[in-house]
């Protein structure tokens, strides 16, 4: 019989790990020019698929759909943002033949219509502005839902309950990439800040998205509270990790 797996303490202070903040980020808060908001998303864009965010979520995502079976497959990307990883699942599924329709959601207007502009006059994607938390869509609707940089943006509570929704309602996988929050992720975003991080609210946002994100240990936890049994967390090196999430008959 094996040994329950210990509780994890979220949000708490320990070696190498500072303790989590709730502090809202400028951008969420509106601040900011459109034009101030498309360099932040653009740096921020930048920054992630250096570090290995955006391939953490296409490698697991691109492997699965591969094999996925005959007809539309829908793909929600939470959190859109600029819509540059759904412009790359686009121009991947055109390049491979892959019957996919892309739903790229966002809560705020001002990132979808700046993703209006990186992904203009594509049949196959649509934009929704609603709460990951409150989609407009009934269960069994997507295949997969991703993100990146999305799930430091909640609160323990919210987090647990939006994962149980997502989980009840996806048909395969959920495939969610974010920052790792440590002392060595702080130092790191420090060193490359001048270089790729050099917009305001970039520079103020980026240490404070790392701040508030989880540990791998505090994301399964998370996740296992949600009702997730088939679940793992994949630490991606120096500073993100991956849930991956799959429906028990996939």
């Amino acid at each position: 019989m094996k040994n329950p797996q210990p509780k994890v303490s979220v949000g708490d202070a320990h070696f190498m790990v500072p303790a989590r903040l709730e502090e809202i980020e400028l951008l969420d808060q509106g601040i900011g020019t459109m034009d101030d908001v498309r360099q932040n998303l653009d740096e921020m864009w930048y920054t992630n698929k250096l570090l290995g965010g955006v391939r953490a979520v296409t490698k697991q995502l691109y492997s699965r759909l591969i094999k996925s079976s005959t007809g539309e497959i829908i793909v929600a990307e939470l959190g859109t943002g600029s819509g540059r990883l759904g412009q790359e699942v686009a121009d991947w599924s055109v390049k491979n033949h892959q019957d996919i329709r892309l739903l790229l959601v966002d809560i705020s207007s001002r990132h979808l219509d700046i993703a209006r502009y990186t992904i203009p006059n594509q049949s196959n994607v649509d934009f929704v502005q609603a709460d990951a938390g409150r989609l407009p869509l009934p269960d069994q609707t997507v295949d997969y839902f991703i993100s990146t940089l999305f799930l430091h943006h909640f609160d323990p509570d919210t987090l647990t309950a939006l994962l149980a929704n997502l989980y009840r309602s996806v048909k395969s996988t959920i495939i969610m990439s974010d920052l790792t929050r440590s002392s060595l992720s702080l130092f790191g975003f420090r060193l490359i800040q001048p270089i790729f991080a050099r917009h305001y609210l970039t520079k103020h946002d980026g240490l404070l998205s790392i701040r508030r994100a989880y540990t791998p240990a505090e994301l399964l936890e998370l996740a296992r509270n949600a009702g997730i049994k088939n679940v793992n967390v994949y630490q991606n090196y120096p500073w993100q990790m991956t849930l991956v999430a799959e429906q028990s008959d996939v």
